[in-house]
């Protein structure tokens, strides 16, 4: 899903983990944001095709949430987070805050059957070695020259791209150059509480911290991160 804010001419693509529910909450409270699409598009199956909360820009446009036309008049903004940290908030995530969901079988994550299937490894798999099995198509990507990124599909046709760790400083520099007037700050919300130690650099070996930085060796250097 992203964020519309016809009145401002703003669209906000919600890249996972970057606080894009607390910055679309921000938006629909404050500025008039509406979730595009409204709802999950299915394929016959019922499974995803274009999710509610994390489509890109090129899916609003192939499924027809948007036209192109109205895609260049927009305002576009997406968020990037460091990779590094990143994963440990999607591992902790699938092991811990979503588990409850998988004996829903209306939930979202059981209409998407291979997050279903990594959310039972993490289970019983060690973020260490979830790592290794997350990150080895990307691993194989690079070997094979190819470029592999976590968010080259959120930012790809955007204007704006954000910093998640700066996210509300930024936010606020886009909108005074957009002459849009800030009012409020981003709310704390959708916190992964179940994280024991906010400090990523703790979770990784010394195998993984290297198989990381390979695998996403073009975020970390076209988004100045690092371990």
């Amino acid at each position: 899903m992203a964020i519309i804010c016809r009145d401002y001419n703003l669209l906000f693509i919600m890249t996972p983990r970057t606080a894009c529910t607390a910055v679309g909450e921000l938006l629909c409270e404050h500025y008039g944001g509406q979730f595009l699409p409204a709802e999950n598009i299915l394929d016959s199956r019922g499974r995803i095709l274009v999710e509610k909360k994390h489509s890109t820009l090129s899916q609003l446009i192939q499924h027809k949430a948007l036209t192109a036309e109205e895609a260049k008049s927009l305002l576009k903004i997406a968020a990037v987070r460091n990779p590094f940290d990143s994963l440990v908030s999607l591992y902790v995530k699938k092991r811990s805050k979503y588990q409850p969901l998988l004996s829903d079988s209306a939930s979202w994550v059981n209409r998407r059957p291979r997050y279903a299937a990594d959310m039972k490894y993490c289970q019983t798999h060690s973020f260490n070695q979830w790592i290794l099995k997350a990150c080895s198509r990307k691993v194989i990507k690079r070997l094979l020259g190819f470029r592999a990124s976590f968010f080259s599909e959120y930012v790809q046709g955007v204007d704006v791209i954000l910093r998640y760790e700066r996210i509300e400083e930024d936010l606020k520099v886009v909108f005074n150059e957009s002459g849009i007037t800030w009012k409020a700050s981003i709310p704390t919300v959708n916190r992964t509480e179940e994280r024991t130690d906010r400090d990523y650099r703790s979770y990784y070996s010394r195998l993984t911290a290297l198989v990381v930085g390979f695998a996403c060796s073009y975020d970390l250097k076209t988004y100045g991160y690092q371990f």
